[in-house]
């Protein structure tokens, strides 16, 4: 059957939940993944939480703007057929967390006058409107995934909005951008990279260090070498940062992450074109930092028990 509904929660999630996908040198290990689906979940909502004019119970206001229980409860039972996750809880959070994020990226298109037109959103429903044979067989499909014709208008109309704000924050990428080679030395204390720094201070291998001390397991036994890399790449920036402020061949550190404390060694830098995979990176990266700015500016208020 067609998968379109898998196609717009992903388009819809993409800001709360999507990321680069790490380059096999990238100091990272894969996300566990979901083991079980949740239970069809609702939401309780207490006496006191605000309602909007309507009187309809909120989950949540963005910058005065209200989400309503309804919608939210509607967007969750959606998800729930398209992801499977053990903890309900923690798919609440994320539904959550992507209606607030594309109440943000409506503000800021109505902000910019950024506008879908009657025609634009026509013809993107007549798209998706034709990969199904017949009357029937669509309105299965709609109810299958929790949809009225005009709910289905609404999802579409929200993805193109996002799509076009993408566009617009994205279309100044140049063909060719400063491309980073580096390697690094990721360990668990500060006292430990401190360590590491001054042996290398004294003269040891850098590479031999890595391979013995590292606990990036993706990169040590290629000496902590970290390859090629343009912004946003690398699953911590703050390493593309301190890269960037390194001269050919010279050692940074300790820089603290998630990970660990990483002593960073800049290998070299040049200009290069940017691949499509790489371009396509790369704009997420922007969007996304964008996005984590308008997140951090906005009044954001959550009414989930």
């Amino acid at each position: 059957m067609l998968k379109l509904s898998a196609i717009l929660t992903l388009i819809l999630l993409t800001a709360a939940c999507a990321s680069s996908p790490p380059s096999p040198a990238q100091p990272t290990t894969a996300p566990e993944q979901p083991t079980a689906a949740s239970d069809t979940a609702s939401v309780s909502q207490s006496a006191g939480v605000p309602s909007n004019p309507n009187g309809e119970a909120l989950v949540a206001q963005v910058n005065g703007e209200g989400i309503t229980q309804a919608d939210f409860e509607q967007m969750l039972a959606r998800t729930q057929e398209q992801i499977a996750i053990a903890d309900p809880a923690a798919l609440q959070t994320a539904v959550l967390d992507t209606m607030i994020e594309q109440t943000l990226i409506e503000q800021a298109a109505t902000a910019e006058n950024v506008i879908i037109s009657d025609a634009d959103l026509e013809s993107e429903y007549q798209a998706n409107r034709a990969l199904v044979e017949s009357d029937a067989a669509w309105q299965q499909w709609l109810a299958e995934n929790k949809f009225t014709e005009e709910q289905f208008r609404q999802s579409l109309r929200e993805t193109l909005i996002a799509g076009a704000m993408r566009d617009r924050i994205t279309q100044d990428i140049p063909a060719s951008v400063t491309h980073i080679h580096a390697r690094h030395i990721l360990v668990d204390t500060e006292a430990e990279a401190l360590d590491a720094l001054s042996r290398l201070q004294n003269g040891e291998d850098f590479a031999t260090l890595a391979a013995s001390l590292s606990k990036d397991v993706t990169t040590r036994e290629q000496g902590g070498d970290l390859g090629w890399f343009v912004e946003g790449e690398l699953l911590e920036p703050v390493l593309t940062q301190v890269s960037q402020s390194l001269g050919d061949g010279q050692i940074g550190g300790p820089v603290a992450t998630r990970l660990g404390y990483h002593i960073i060694q800049k290998m070299g830098s040049e200009q290069r074109e940017l691949t499509p995979e790489k371009r396509a990176m790369l704009a997420q990266y922007r969007f996304e930092d964008w996005l984590r700015g308008l997140t951090f500016d906005a009044m954001i208020e959550r009414y989930l028990p």
